[in-house]
């Protein structure tokens, strides 16, 4: 619910009119096509291969348990949360296969 407000409140100090009940029922779609992208950016960063990550989103994409949390209107936390941990696995990959503070520094902001 925290996300919600906070992507409502945002949205609403840029001057987008919409109303939170709006904001609810798209949450788990749009946070699903994010986890899509950052499953293709993991798995490039693993095998450094573009075509391994086309298929990685694909696969999540095509998944029917993952579909039945990432439908409009299912107002439910785990869209939002399984984008959060593959987003924090990339991220710490990222920071690991680098060595950079920064994206360090990233990892720990999205754990």
């Amino acid at each position: 619910m925290m996300t919600s407000g906070a992507i409502w409140w945002v949205l609403h100090h840029l001057s987008i009119p919409i109303d939170i009940r709006n904001v609810c029922v798209f949450i788990a779609p749009i946070f699903s096509a994010l986890t899509s992208i950052a499953a293709y950016l993991m798995t490039k960063e693993i095998t450094r291969r573009s075509e391994a990550g086309l298929f990685s989103a694909l696969f999540l994409a095509i998944v029917p348990s993952y579909m039945s949390r990432s439908v409009a209107g299912s107002y439910d936390n785990e869209g939002v949360s399984i984008f959060a941990l593959v987003f924090s696995f990339y991220t710490f990959l990222k920071a690991v296969n680098t060595g950079s503070m920064l994206w360090g520094l990233y990892a720990a902001l999205a754990y």
